[in-house]
This record gives structure tokens, sequence and C-alpha cells, in this order.
């Protein structure tokens, strides 16, 4: 049914993706000044233009967040097929933590070469992203209880 805990935590999930986009996920620091801010939907900046900075390099980040949104909505419809809700939400699981792998790991270290400076991750954005990762674990955690226990009551019929 909808109405299990499952449904919240993937509604929780899709909602902080979603906002996701409307906080900072990194910050580059020079001198005490904030000289470049990094979002899912762009750069806020004036010197990401002398920087070569395009929004198309935060591209790939921007599809698959996307990407994790539709699979934590469409995988709270499938109440009815539980495995295959099982499988959205590790498909969402393994996406967002590319997700964060890619903030982490390839736009922290890129970046920071391209403005010799060091990056902050300590944002609401990556924040909340790495929130939407244990909501999708304690969603698949519920769909797997569930599944147990219609096992059970299958085998006592």
């Amino acid at each position: 049914m909808i109405q299990r805990i499952q449904t919240v935590y993937l509604a929780i999930a899709a909602i902080v993706l979603a906002v996701v986009f409307f906080f900072p996920i990194i910050t580059y620091i020079n001198e005490g000044q904030i000289w470049l801010e990094v979002y899912l939907k762009g750069f806020q900046d004036n010197s990401s233009p002398a920087l070569g900075l395009s929004k198309l390099m935060l591209l790939p980040l921007q599809l698959l967040n996307g990407i994790a949104i539709l699979m934590a909505v469409f995988s709270i419809f499938l109440y009815k097929n539980r495995k295959m809700q099982m499988r959205m939400a590790r498909l969402g699981i393994v996406i967002v933590l590319v997700v964060v792998a890619l903030i982490f790991f390839y736009f922290g270290n890129t970046l920071a070469k391209v403005t010799s400076t060091i990056p902050d991750f300590n944002h609401a954005g990556t924040y909340l992203i790495l929130v939407s990762l244990v909501m999708f674990v304690l969603a698949n955690r519920s769909i797997q209880k569930d599944d147990k226990l219609v096992r059970a009551a299958d085998r006592l019929r």
C-alpha cells in the first residue's frame, strides 16, 4: 500500500534532491572572500566566465540528480511490485553515490586546480545529498522488511 513508511522515505529523498538545486554544494574561498560558489544549477560568481567554466560542466550532476528524483518518485508508485521497488531504490542509492563521488572527487579537485583555491564542502546542498542517500537506504530496508513479512505470511497459508 502507498501509506507505508518507505513511501515517506522515498518522498523525503525526492523532495530533498529537488531542494539541492537551490543550495550551494562547493565554495571556493580566496583570501577570506567567497570567490566561486557551485550550485547544481550553475556557478554563482562573475569569475566563472574568466575561468572558462560553463554550465555544461555541471550537466552530468544535474542529469544524475534528476534521474535520482525520478527513481524515488517512480518507486513510490511501485508498491504492488516490491521486487521492482527494491531495484529502483537500490539504483537510486547507486546514483546518489555517483553524485557524491562526482562532487567530492571530480568537481572538487578539478575546480580546485582551475581556481587555485581550496574547496569548502561544508554547505547545506552537500548535506542534503547525503540525507537523500540515507533516505534511500532506509526505504530499501523497509521494502525488504515488507517483503519478508509477506513471504512469511504466504508460508503460513
